[in-house]
């Protein structure tokens, strides 16, 4: 009996490069072969096809903050970029910390998607959470006060022991704020100095010997000893491109501020080094501004840059230049993210969602923001290389291709599958 369909491509597969056909049916892999009976066959034969990508750790700024970035926008940036599946934090305008937040939310954004998704809920009142765990992909605890979002009024410990987190994923933004210096945020350097990596690391510390049934994992850490406390726990963490290939010397003014802050070169390429290994999860934090919101002066400019269109393409750049391997790429950006959360998700292999992106990996291009479908209309990344995907399939549909989005809202609340 005949697939529906078949994709002929290449595959990255125990870290060779194999040509393969995608045998695909409603919507999902159903067989991997080298030659496969199908229906209607597409050719990718030159292309790398690579499962969707899942960013975990995104800020589509819906509701409240619809002028710098909107779920449509968005989701549709994150296509570009080869993701498919996106995760969305709660520090919105009101924050999604409650039950009829995220039903509020939910009414806004889940007919805009144009990729897949989950809502996160954020931890702050107790009573909150049981009633948030149906409709929340996640959980998000924030230690220190960050664009849109004060600390926690409860202390993590409470909030970590409760039993409706059990076997949760919860997303630490880990800075302590009794360590951060009081001085005035003028620059790059400063920004650094004032959110320091001993605030980091002390957050790092106290999140990781908290006994909690919850699935913790740390966001965007910014050093190779957070990395490694991590790991040494086997708690699942975060590394994004701004913190492995940006730094505090360079000439990027509030274009730069996030929090945590870039640091020093030094410190960004020790960082790398746990990226080479292919074992942290690599996620956008995809936190946009317009050019407007960035331009009035270092000290007052909110924190956050895009991320969420050049995550994948970065790295795909990179790992032709030897910089990584092509492998380590793929289980960073799709499948241990996919795998934290129990997705369906991040792998071409039988079972799993049809969802990939196809690559030509010859194809190497200078990022322009000009070219990029956010709607904050800038990247700290311009003049970098990379490779965009030459078409997007989300769940056995193309949804871009010939540079264009063919198909647009189909994307789906994770939740509701």
């Amino acid at each position: 009996m005949a697939h529906e369909l078949g994709i002929r491509a290449k595959i990255i597969r125990g870290g060779q490069i194999q040509k393969v056909c995608i045998a695909i049916d409603k919507g999902r892999i159903s067989e991997v072969g080298a030659d496969i009976n199908c229906d209607k066959v597409m050719h990718f034969d030159d292309y790398l096809a690579m499962p969707g990508g899942v960013d975990i750790h995104t800020h589509m700024r819906e509701p409240g903050l619809t002028h710098k970035e909107n779920f449509y926008s968005g989701t549709k940036s994150a296509a570009f970029g080869g993701t498919t599946t996106v995760m969305d934090m709660p520090n919105t305008v009101p924050a999604t910390d409650s039950a009829s937040a995220i039903r509020e939310k939910l009414e806004l954004v889940g007919e805009n998607a144009n990729v897949d998704f989950g809502l996160f809920g954020q931890l702050s009142d107790v009573d909150e959470i049981e009633k948030m765990a149906p409709l929340a992909i996640g959980f998000k605890l924030f230690m220190s006060e960050t664009t849109s979002a004060g600390a926690a009024a409860s202390p993590p410990e409470i909030l970590l022991n409760s039993r409706h987190i059990s076997g949760r994923v919860v997303t630490v933004h880990a800075e302590d704020p009794s360590h951060f210096s009081a001085e005035e945020c003028t620059d790059l350097h400063r920004h650094n100095l004032i959110r320091n990596m001993k605030a980091e690391s002390e957050a790092v510390r106290r999140i990781l010997s908290i006994e909690t049934p919850a699935k913790l994992n740390l966001a965007h850490l910014t050093t190779r000893e957070c990395a490694e406390m991590a790991q040494k726990r086997k708690s699942s963490f975060e590394i994004t491109p701004h913190h492995i290939l940006l730094d505090d010397a360079m000439n990027l003014g509030p274009f730069g501020k996030v929090n945590p802050p870039l640091r020093k070169k030094q410190v960004a390429e020790k960082l790398f080094e746990i990226a080479k290994t292919g074992r942290a999860i690599i996620a956008s934090d995809h936190a946009p501004h317009t050019l407007q919101d960035k331009s009035g002066g270092f000290s007052v400019s909110p924190s956050g840059m895009p991320g969420v269109e050049t995550r994948i393409p970065l790295l795909l750049a990179m790992a032709e230049k030897n910089l990584l391997k092509h492998q380590a790429v793929q289980d960073m950006c799709c499948q241990l993210p996919a795998d934290l959360f129990g997705l369906r998700k991040g792998r071409i292999q039988q079972g799993y969602d049809a969802d990939m992106a196809f690559y030509d990996l010859q194809n190497v291009v200078k990022i322009e923001a000009r070219m990029l479908h956010s709607k904050c209309g800038w990247t700290p990344f311009e003049g970098y290389d990379a490779i965009f995907p030459a078409g997007v399939m989300l769940r056995g549909s193309m949804i871009i291709r010939g540079g264009q989005l063919i198909l647009e809202k189909t994307g789906m609340n994770l939740k509701a599958v």
